[in-house]
């Protein structure tokens, strides 16, 4: 799975968007800079970037990585004092990257036996 692709699957399934419909490659751009006006999405769409160390939208991630590069976020939501929506958000995120994945290796399986 690609960068783009996993990105994709997120915005499709998460119940909050982080690209808007807007372009990936752009929008990417933005988040780098810290000019992205949704802090959250911000930081989810360079923490997955930099924690599978891509170097472009259609780059391979995998989950270990993907999971590794949100460790601040997870835990900075899990804090005693962390707001509650925020939690909320970050436990769905979770749950989707996992799903994400584990449709990537339900489709690669299918591939195999065809």
């Amino acid at each position: 799975m690609t960068y783009a692709e996993l990105i994709q699957f997120l915005d499709n399934h998460l119940g909050y968007t982080l690209t808007s419909g807007r372009d990936l490659d752009a929008l990417l751009a933005e988040a780098k800079a810290g000019k992205m006006e949704d802090p959250l999405a911000q930081e989810i769409l360079v923490a997955i970037y930099s924690g599978n160390a891509c170097d472009g939208i259609a780059a391979p991630v995998d989950r270990a990585r993907s999971f590794d590069g949100l460790a601040a976020l997870r835990l900075r939501s899990q804090a005693d004092d962390s707001d509650p929506a925020l939690f909320r958000k970050v436990l769905k995120l979770s749950e989707t990257l996992d799903r994400a994945f584990d449709e990537e290796v339900i489709r690669q399986k299918a591939a195999q036996t065809h």
